[in-house]
């Protein structure tokens, strides 16, 4: 009869304590010995010969403080003395983290090494184990990468394990190394007839295939493992899809592949996260109506819609600009019960935003605090983006007077808010505010946006400080425009081209012609930066309304460049030497163009390149342009260009090829 309180033979109580435990493991690991010291001890006077078979020397009751028991050993039971593999003493130097220490134990170790110990060893080289620190004398590089080490074990492993191959083929997933990881997985299939990797090895080479966008090989090993048997799950498919919308390069065609091979696999029926992941595909390739047909197919097949089936939807409306769409989704939840999230009402600002709906955003935001729901940086930065893009629509179309605009004064309000409730505010958030301001012409509080945020510890980027820049130079600001760009480059930002245009325009505006000259000069011995067609214009207008022949002569060298440079004239359009359009350029460079053009003719003519002359045809159209360029023409040459207007052309002048020849012989009298 038991007793209470004493222990029976098989009850658990009588398994030794956990403090007995960790002195029997401390024991043993002390009687396991390596090859050399089993050698030591055969080879001593003390050992005696022969030892009978299956003995192993154990620790005295009594402690003998001259006895070496690390020598202490295990016979086989043929009677020749051989070692243990030192098991224990290679999980030691992997629990200290010694992970190269454990890996010379086990290439040392003689006899049957277990395979748990290689898997210990292995899976220990895959995760890249770290060393621990040593001393300055003795350095050591903690983060050494040892999948190759892995790789070589498991070769040098007699019978690798399938689960050894899971091991090194997971490590070289982590690691993108798709080749490897396949390799590895063939190797283990072609190991024996019997081989048999489980549907976790294909699924990690699986996705490491769709990782690195090899969607051929993802599919042949799709098919092989339906010719072995192995049938993919839809988890399996599922975190096909989820790499497919995540991947910055849409993969939406993939995804629907994806998703129609689910459909027919035996056995796998498609969930609702199946259809939702493929949504977000369809989304981030802006195929919003791909997305909302799986939409509608996941509510036929009777599935529970949620708020991320929703949302998923939402986003792919708001990302081809379809807000009332996005907006009626989600009326429509709503209506179903389901209740709408921060993300969902995010996603509903950024589809009004996009639409360019100000006034709807506003509403949204003033939904979500009525709901105590966290407005976050994103959905606050697509309301002012919101209002940005309709301040530069009024800007472009001249609605409304600048002073009376408060479009700049709500996003001011909005930064305000992300102060009050602690939102954190990105360069984003500024630069689009300030843009706000820059197109109602509000430069002083463009200005004051870069100063708050260096004060709050944000770096301005170049599109803030272009912002600020068009802001000044909108308000034909030069002075506080030209301080924000040397301010720009001492920050190490080099200025792009949109900002030397918008400082080139607050040059134009002030007159400044000097330094807009010097900032053509620069652009043009700028390697990175290459003016184009409105820098071109901004600056040859500038010049050409300033006096003097040195301004002249200026426009004169700045269009010389932009021939060069195939801005102007190029050398693939319909011009010709004797037929030239000049309907799209703007007055001064149509003047600027004139005189160009027949000092290029007059130096071929000198050349000899030119072997006759012929009728010239400007293109003008019937327009102003037509008597400017006569104008200019008849009293900017020297001398001075007589043209007709055909009666069948009134858009075109024509000069004559004598008043040519007559041009040309005056520049050689000259």
């Amino acid at each position: 009869m038991h007793r209470p309180g004493r222990r029976r033979r098989g009850d658990s109580a009588t398994m030794p304590s956990p403090r007995r435990r960790r002195r029997g493991a401390a024991l043993c690991a002390t009687l396991i010995v390596s090859a050399p010291a089993a050698a030591a001890f055969q080879s001593s006077p003390r050992q005696p010969s022969p030892t009978p078979a299956c003995v192993t020397r154990r620790r005295p009751r009594s402690f003998d403080t001259s006895f070496d028991w690390t020598r202490a050993y295990t016979l086989q039971s043929d009677g020749e003395s051989t070692e243990r593999v030192p098991t224990l003493s290679i999980h030691s130097l992997l629990e200290e983290g010694r992970v190269d220490d454990a890996v010379a134990e086990l290439r040392g170790a003689g006899g049957e090494v277990p395979p748990s110990t290689y898997h210990a060893v292995i899976e220990a080289c895959s995760a890249g184990g770290v060393e621990p620190k040593r001393s300055k004398k003795n350095p050591t590089r903690n983060d050494e990468d040892r999948i190759e080490t892995a790789a070589e074990l498991l070769g040098a492993m007699e019978g690798a394990t399938a689960h050894a191959h899971e091991i090194v083929i997971s490590g070289y997933a982590r690691r993108g190394r798709w080749q490897e990881a396949s390799q590895t997985l063939t190797a283990l299939e072609d190991a024996s007839p019997d081989a048999n990797p489980s549907l976790n090895a294909y699924q990690t080479v699986l996705q490491e295939f769709a990782k690195a966008n090899q969607f051929n090989q993802m599919n042949n090993l799709l098919t092989k493992m339906r010719r072995n048997r192995i049938r993919p799950s839809v988890y399996t498919y599922n975190s096909l899809l989820k790499i497919c919308a995540s991947d910055r390069t849409p993969r939406w065609k993939e995804a629907l592949s994806l998703l129609s091979q689910c459909q027919r696999e035996p056995g796998v029926d498609p969930d609702l996260i199946t259809y939702t992941t493929a949504m977000k595909a369809c989304a981030r390739g802006r195929q919003a109506g791909k997305a909302l047909e799986l939409f509608r197919a996941a509510k036929d097949l009777g599935m529970e819609l949620d708020v991320y089936c929703y949302t998923t939807a939402m986003d792919a409306c708001a990302k081809t600009r379809r807000w009332k769409k996005a907006l009626s989704l989600l009326d429509e939840m709503k209506g179903e019960g389901i209740e709408p999230n921060d993300v969902t009402y995010g996603v509903a600002v950024a589809a009004c935003g996009n639409g360019g709906q100000w006034e709807r955003a506003l509403e949204l935001l003033e939904q979500m605090r009525a709901m105590k729901l966290r407005i976050n940086t994103i959905t606050y930065n697509s309301a002012i983006a919101a209002l940005s893009k309709a301040a530069r629509v009024e800007s472009k179309q001249h609605l409304g007077d600048a002073d009376t605009n408060v479009l700049w004064q709500k996003a001011l309000d909005l930064i305000k808010s992300m102060e009050r409730e602690n939102v954190r505010r990105d360069s984003f958030t500024f630069s689009s505010a300030i843009s706000t301001c820059g197109a109602a012409g509000r430069w002083e509080e463009a200005v004051d946006l870069i100063r708050q945020m260096k004060t709050d510890g944000i770096r301005p980027n170049r599109v803030a400080y272009t912002s600020a820049i068009s802001a000044c130079a909108n308000s034909k600001q030069w002075e506080p425009a030209f301080e924000l760009f040397q301010e720009m480059k001492s920050e190490g930002l080099t200025p792009d081209l949109v900002a030397y245009n918008a400082l080139i325009g607050a040059g134009m505006a002030a007159e400044r012609h000097v330094e807009v000259f010097d900032l053509w000069l620069e652009m043009c011995g700028n390697e990175r930066i290459s003016p184009d067609i409105v820098t071109l214009t901004e600056v040859i207008a500038t010049l050409d309304g300033a006096m003097g022949r040195i301004n002249r002569e200026r426009v004169d060298k700045v269009f010389v460049e932009a021939v060069s440079r195939g801005l102007i004239l190029r050398k693939d359009s319909l011009d010709t030497s004797w037929e030239v359009d000049l309907s799209h350029m703007s007055f001064p460079i149509a003047r600027a163009a004139c005189r160009y053009i027949f000092r290029q003719l007059a130096e071929r003519h000198g050349e000899g390149k030119d072997g006759e002359v012929k009728d010239l045809s400007l293109i003008t159209g019937a327009s102003r342009m037509r008597e400017y360029v006569r104008e200019v023409l008849r009293d900017e040459l020297k001398p001075g260009v007589f043209c007709i207007v055909p009666k069948m052309e009134q858009g075109t002048l024509l000069v004559k090829e004598k008043m040519l020849m007559q041009f040309i012989q005056g520049q050689g009298e000259q």
